[in-house]
């Protein structure tokens, strides 16, 4: 299961998960994500991995698409961080490849 909380403040919109993000859940955060395209022109988006116990595949890819297109990937707990690292150097060698 994964909760997901949009917030906006501080003019900043925080998605703010919990749980896991694998499976049925992937395709969830990414319409969640999507429906929020509009407002996404107007405020930088961050994902608040903090609560994430688990991320498979698919989520990670998910998670490349949204570091891609501009948001910031926040991340505590080691897993999580090594996850978010991979993400942003495979996305620093694709720019510079």
């Amino acid at each position: 299961m994964l909760k997901i909380t949009m917030k906006i403040e501080a003019g900043l919109m925080t998605f703010a998960l919990e749980g896991k993000l694998a499976g049925p859940w992937v395709k969830e955060l990414e319409l969640c994500w999507r429906s929020a395209a509009s407002t996404q022109r107007i405020y930088p988006v961050r994902v608040d991995l903090s609560s994430v116990t688990f991320i498979d595949a698919e989520g990670k890819e998910l998670l490349g698409r949204m570091y891609e297109e501009g948001a910031k990937l926040v991340a505590t707990g080691c897993l999580n961080k090594c996850i978010v690292e991979g993400i942003m150097q495979s996305e620093e060698k694709k720019v510079k490849g």
